[in-house]
């Protein structure tokens, strides 16, 4: 017997551009809008002479007045509220060109421009409390990384490093536009790349295996694993076209995860890194990377103690997964196997684990002592703290 689809709500998502190249009929579409008034968000790198954020301030500059903030590293709420108070309230646009952070970054400028208010009024859990009922300004993402999905969230992540990270969200605050272009990854370091690539497949799996999915989301989370599936060695091929479906297919894959985590949540791997992120200078990808195969194992391993249909549920999720990684496995070696080729990625493709960024067993108890809230809530089954820390010592 099929039990009926379970109510359900469904974000809405900006107008996606998605094509080899396709940043440069961002330019031209730019110029045929005449902004008066334009603000870019961009990281360090891409400002550089002859880079497109470079090319593109150099292009509008004779056409409207722009002013163009450099983001480096995690922002924080002190830096999205000195780029606020420097825009003026009636700005345009704001276009965010770079990775997540630049992305989060510009998408909070984006919703705090018009009413010059400070993030610190809405942010969760350590702000103010106050509903964000305020006029935003259109914001346009361009991502050159493939990981956060940031692109298509309706949230950006602040942090102050030792004390929180944590969210600014609203609907209001999606993307009227996203820019797609996987020649952008080309630039990309490949170690990051890799990291960056390992978080958006992990916020596939997870939002895949949430507690609470729904069935546009499955298809879109599936969709998105089937074309991370070879991602890297194809990127790694020395045939060209080869490389540019592999581009082309991990950002793709990045931005679906970015809707699916936006509409069904995410687990416990995301509920660690959060404190993590906020705890330890460490890379979320990796952090992502390396707690992905040891949760996975835990959810397993509690989801086989209950008897509930949703436990049965996700365990079938879990086989369908590894069962498309790598066909060539029997029915009882599916969940097994999928923990063994996430401890592979994790050890090929991020193979440094946790204690290079400060993390050790006489550390990590504030990372459990604050684990308990956003993402974790997601996770398809409730997790000891024996677990979790057991998790955490693996990822070390």
């Amino acid at each position: 017997m099929t039990n009926p689809i379970k109510p359900f709500e469904f974000a809405p998502m900006p107008h996606i551009h998605f094509g080899w190249g396709i940043r440069h009929q961002l330019i031209q579409n730019l110029q045929n809008l005449s902004h008066n008034k334009v603000v870019l968000v961009s990281g360090k790198t891409l400002a550089n002479p002859g880079e497109f954020a470079d090319e593109l301030y150099q292009t509008l500059k004779s056409t409207s007045q722009i002013k163009h903030f450099i983001v480096s590293g995690e922002p924080s709420p002190e830096v999205v509220d000195e780029i606020v108070t420097q825009c003026d309230n009636d700005s345009d646009i704001v276009i965010g060109l770079g990775g997540g952070s630049v992305l989060d970054a510009a998408k909070a400028v984006a919703g705090l421009i018009p009413s010059q208010t400070s993030v610190m009024d809405y942010l969760e859990g350590v702000g103010a409390g106050k509903k964000f009922h305020v006029e935003t300004c259109p914001f346009i993402a361009v991502p050159t990384t493939a990981g956060t999905g940031s692109e298509t969230t309706k949230n950006a992540v602040l942090s102050r490093i030792g004390q929180f990270k944590k969210s600014f969200r609203d609907n209001k605050l999606l993307a009227k536009e996203a820019w797609l272009d996987p020649e952008l990854l080309v630039s990309c370091p490949k170690d990051v790349l890799y990291s960056t690539g390992m978080d958006a497949f992990t916020q596939l799996l997870e939002s895949y295996t949430t507690l609470n999915p729904n069935p546009i989301t499955d298809a879109l989370a599936w969709q998105g694993m089937t074309l991370f599936k070879g991602a890297f060695e194809d990127i790694n091929s020395s045939d060209i076209e080869r490389q540019k479906a592999g581009y082309s297919n991990l950002m793709l894959a990045a931005s679906l995860s970015g809707t699916t985590l936006a509409n069904a949540g995410l687990g416990a791997v995301h509920g660690l890194a959060g404190p993590i992120g906020a705890f330890f200078d460490a890379p979320h990808g990796i952090v992502c990377a390396r707690l992905l195969a040891p949760i996975t194992q835990a959810n397993i391993n509690s989801l086989q103690q209950e008897q509930s249909d949703h436990a049965k549920a996700t365990l079938i999720k879990y086989q369908q997964v590894s069962q498309m990684l790598n066909p060539n496995q029997t029915d009882k070696s599916l969940l097994p196997g999928l923990v063994t080729l996430l401890n592979d990625y994790a050890e090929k493709y991020t193979p440094l684990g946790l204690g290079k960024y400060g993390l050790t067993a006489e550390n990590i108890s504030p990372v459990i002592a604050n684990c308990r809230s956003g993402s974790m809530l997601g996770n398809s089954v409730v997790l000891e703290d024996s677990q979790l820390t057991d998790a955490l010592l693996q990822a070390i």
